[in-house]
């Protein structure tokens, strides 16, 4: 094991460790007792993954910062809980170095929210606030994160119980600085994954150009592209920055972002593309309410994502201007008013 500076534990199957990183390197799901025999010998690696199965699924309370098992230094992941456990572990003679950076979150499907602990805030970009868990919609989180296979990304958020995902991204939390991780999606229910995301320092750091086109586009024109849930009619993923100041539903409260009368027009002329009829759809005069009161005029067309399962709808949004139409909808309201 003086050879392994660390390796990363994957503890969310009960009964079946496995490894999610090695040396740096991202390990497809292998077994961590075969991991461990070569170091340590059968016995011991056998008694070490048992040993960590048991300790994943204790109480959160119970679980300290660090710990060591037979000569290995055991390191939690921030955010580990009994449903979503992992942990950094190494020998002991490299206990002054820390582990890489990694986090646990969960994903409801229904809400299409991320559940970010706060030990996990930094490095998912977010600011740690009190004890509670933060409560994360996709689009935010998918803003600071630039996953590689953005839409295998997507169905399997929109479908946990189809399977295990596992792919790369770039993090850029907020500043200048950036990092590739790996990130790994297991089912745990019909709408629900944990996740883990651990950084991954051998994996070049790169941006394709299409990316790097859809980035700026925004910021040299008044256009904005997104990745929306067409059972839903949910925000996603953004492709470029989003129009500044919008106040998306359940960012702010539960009312849907376009006026009441949009809402009626948007599904009239999408009706078609929703029961696959049609590819694409446009729609001029949009209002989108902002969080500082009156609405953002947008033009409108969308297009079905190729292969998409289930459907999505890459919309592509043009600003014309603003109006300060008074707002029919109270803020108590449910959403879809008026349908």
């Amino acid at each position: 094991m003086a050879r392994v500076e660390w390796v990363l534990a994957d503890l969310r199957e009960p009964g079946r460790p496995t490894v999610l990183s090695r040396e740096g390197v991202p390990r497809a799901r292998t077994s961590l007792s075969r991991a461990l025999t070569d170091p340590f010998g059968a016995r011991r690696a056998r008694s070490v993954a048992a040993e960590l199965d048991r300790w994943a699924r204790a109480p959160r309370t119970e679980k300290p910062s660090a710990f060591a098992i037979e000569g290995i230094r055991c390191v939690p992941v921030p955010g580990t809980t009994a449903d979503v456990a992992a942990a950094w572990i190494a020998a002991e003679s490299v206990d002054t170095t820390d582990p890489p950076a990694a986090a646990a979150f969960t994903w409801d499907s229904t809400e299409r929210r991320f559940c970010v602990p706060p030990e996990s805030a930094a490095l998912v970009g977010r600011r740690a606030v009190g004890e509670n868990p933060a409560s994360v919609l996709s689009a935010d989180a998918l803003r600071f994160v630039e996953v590689d296979d953005t839409i295998g990304l997507v169905q399997a958020m929109l479908v946990p119980d189809r399977g295990p995902w596992t792919g790369t991204a770039t993090l850029r939390p907020g500043s200048s600085a950036s990092m590739r991780v790996s990130v790994s999606l297991l089912p745990t229910g019909p709408s629900a994954l944990s996740g883990v995301v651990f950084e991954a320092p051998t994996l070049p750091v790169t941006r394709r150009v299409e990316s790097l086109a859809m980035s700026s586009m925004a910021q040299v024109s008044n256009i904005h592209v997104v990745v929306v849930d067409v059972a839903k009619m949910r925000v996603l993923r953004w492709l470029t920055d989003p129009p500044s100041g919008i106040a998306w539903k359940g960012r702010r409260d539960n009312r849907d972002t376009p006026h009441p009368d949009d809402v009626r027009r948007i599904f009239r002329v999408a009706s078609d593309v929703f029961t696959g009829e049609e590819r694409r759809a446009a729609l001029d005069g949009i209002r989108l309410r902002r969080l500082e009161g009156g609405w953002l005029v947008v033009d409108a067309a969308g297009e079905i994502v190729d292969g998409s399962d289930p459907p999505l709808v890459i919309i592509q949004m043009v600003a014309r201007g603003v109006s300060d139409e008074p707002d029919p909808v109270p803020p108590d309201d449910t959403g879809h008013p008026g349908l």
